[in-house]
């Protein structure tokens, strides 16, 4: 009896928890197509008729050109078209020991892209793999070196933002780093974080056999690491790198506050939208700025979720 109220409990369990997320991802799909559709759509369709929820009206003879701005991706083509208030916008000035320093953005829209591909792809690189190498080294190596680096990593997350950023951007400034790409991916470059311990954990957990049976046929530390580690931890690392590009991609702050003249496609379309430039700031234009920033996600992660998104599992030795 007891066995079969537990069993009915487990059920009851799963069908409400699948509700809860099938009405969850349907929330987000159906936001999606709302946001995809109304970037489609006339600013006066949109705004004068009230046409919210509808299909975009392609009829010349209620709405002129409508037919053209849908087939020809007109809000879209407003985003690009007026970068150039960003490089009009996107400008530092600051002192270091006495001497001002004034940067400005170069490279009109095509440099955008550069940008955010050494932001997003070599940021998350950096962000997967540094704490990954820091873990293993810490965990397979036990030395007074990685317990400091365990307790800096933990002291580091536990550390308020708000009291290290200020004095961070001056010391960024001060050695010339600030406003650069290089500052940014040191910043990447760190071994801390709440990933550090994930690999740690995980690490933990791996047989020695696996290091051990590369050693007795002569591999190198190096050799093992490029070889068998990585190897077995690229769905963990994968996963992460995932989700770091996702962060990156959708991350406007750290560029405006460290690389304020190197903007990003999120950089820039938060200017546009939040300065009212994109075409007086309407609202068809902002959603299409949403879009895209949004859609190149949904595909990466449709055509990626299968090898980015597996079960982290161990596999064994064969003999």
């Amino acid at each position: 009896m007891k066995q079969q109220n537990k069993s009915i409990s487990n059920r009851v369990f799963i069908i409400i928890v699948c509700t809860v997320l099938s009405i969850y991802a349907l929330s987000i799909i159906l936001t999606l197509l709302w946001g995809l559709l109304s970037s489609l759509k006339n600013q006066y369709e949109f705004m004068f008729y009230q046409n919210w929820l509808g299909f975009p009206t392609l009829d010349e003879n209620m709405l002129p050109n409508s037919r053209e701005e849908f087939f020809k991706l007109w809000n879209y083509q407003v985003i690009v078209k007026n970068y150039h208030y960003v490089e009009e916008g996107c400008r530092t000035n600051y002192v270091v020991n006495g001497v001002w320093y004034r940067n400005e953005a170069k490279g009109g829209f095509p440099m955008v892209i550069v940008n955010t591909f050494v932001y997003t792809v070599v940021g998350s690189f950096l962000h997967a793999f540094v704490p990954a190498i820091a873990a293993y080294a810490v965990t397979k190596f036990e030395n007074p070196v990685g317990k400091f680096m365990t307790g800096a990593a933990l002291f580091a997350m536990t550390t308020p933002v708000v009291g290290t950023q200020a004095s961070f951007l001056t010391m960024m400034r001060n050695i010339g780093l600030y406003d650069t790409f290089w500052g940014y991916l040191l910043q990447k470059a760190t071994f801390g974080g709440m990933y550090f311990f994930v690999f740690t954990a995980y690490f933990e957990s791996m047989p020695d056999s696996f290091s051990e049976a590369a050693e007795i046929d002569g591999a190198s530390y190096f050799t093992i690491l490029i070889s068998i580690i990585i190897p077995l931890t690229m769905k963990m690392i994968s996963t992460v790198l995932l989700i770091q590009f996702i962060n990156g991609w959708n991350d406007y702050q750290t560029a405006y506050m460290y690389m304020p003249t190197h903007p990003t496609v999120a950089y820039a379309v938060w200017y546009l939208t939040t300065n009212n430039a994109s075409s007086g700031g309407e609202m068809v234009v902002r959603i299409a700025a949403a879009m895209m920033l949004g859609l190149p996600i949904l595909v990466a992660f449709i055509f990626l979720k299968d090898k980015m998104m597996g079960n982290v599992t161990m596999g064994g030795l064969k003999g």
